[in-house]
């Protein structure tokens, strides 16, 4: 199979780069482990036999590679979680037309902070499930685990997630007792108006989602194409 590099930046640069930044928060390193999916990709990829779906192949590169830079990072307990929000309210202070992506910025990288209460397995499925939107029997085959097996990760996960979040966020929950340390510029702005849809259903896909099309992710591979 002739590679088509156009294609592939299309189809998964973006998707990539978005795994490695949920997964590290490092933006730096995150950037490193994108670019060396994208070698390993180049250097196997007429290796790929057909055995599996393209995408699984190419996801299941993604985690083999991004999980090695992914391991050196310290897994982060939900008590400090807890601890990091009792702190003092965070103040915006730019330009006022400014102010709605600082605070999208903000709950974004909330959202990939709170990931890292996960162990490294199950937020890779976390990932794979809300914000690449894989199935799970999909999921299954890129992590080598029974499907069941994934259920359940991503359940207990899910559950853990939810619970902190419907305490602290005022985007998922606006009507709990929020402790978010940017309440106040949330509210400010109206942000609840803006994410009616996303508090009726109630999803956390909904939020990631969003952020990741209002908030695009710099695509690693693109200087490949020069």
């Amino acid at each position: 199979m002739e590679m088509d590099i156009d294609r592939l930046v299309k189809e998964y640069g973006n998707m990539i780069s978005t795994i490695a930044c949920r997964m590290i928060q490092n933006k730096e390193i995150a950037r490193e482990a994108a670019q060396e999916v994208w070698h390993e990709l180049c250097k196997s990829y007429h290796q790929f036999k057909g055995d599996s779906e393209f995408s699984t192949w190419i996801y299941t590169i993604a985690r083999r590679t991004i999980g090695r830079y992914a391991a050196r990072e310290r897994q982060m307990k939900m008590s400090e979680a807890e601890y990091f929000r009792s702190l003092p309210d965070i103040e915006y202070s730019g330009a006022e037309e400014a102010k709605r992506e600082w605070i999208k910025e903000r709950c974004d990288w909330c959202l990939t902070a709170l990931n890292h209460c996960l162990n490294n397995d199950a937020r890779l499925i976390f990932i794979f499930r809300e914000n690449v939107g894989l199935p799970y029997r999909q999921i299954s085959e890129v992590m080598e685990l029974k499907e069941s097996n994934v259920r359940q990760i991503y359940n207990r996960s899910i559950q853990k997630i939810t619970l902190f979040m419907n305490d602290t966020c005022p985007l998922y929950n606006p009507d709990g007792a929020c402790k978010c340390r940017i309440c106040k510029p949330v509210y400010s702005i109206d942000m609840d108006k803006e994410y009616t849809m996303v508090q009726r259903m109630m999803r956390l896909a909904d939020l990631y989602l969003k952020f990741e099309k209002e908030l695009p992710r710099k695509n690693y591979w693109e200087k490949f194409l020069l």
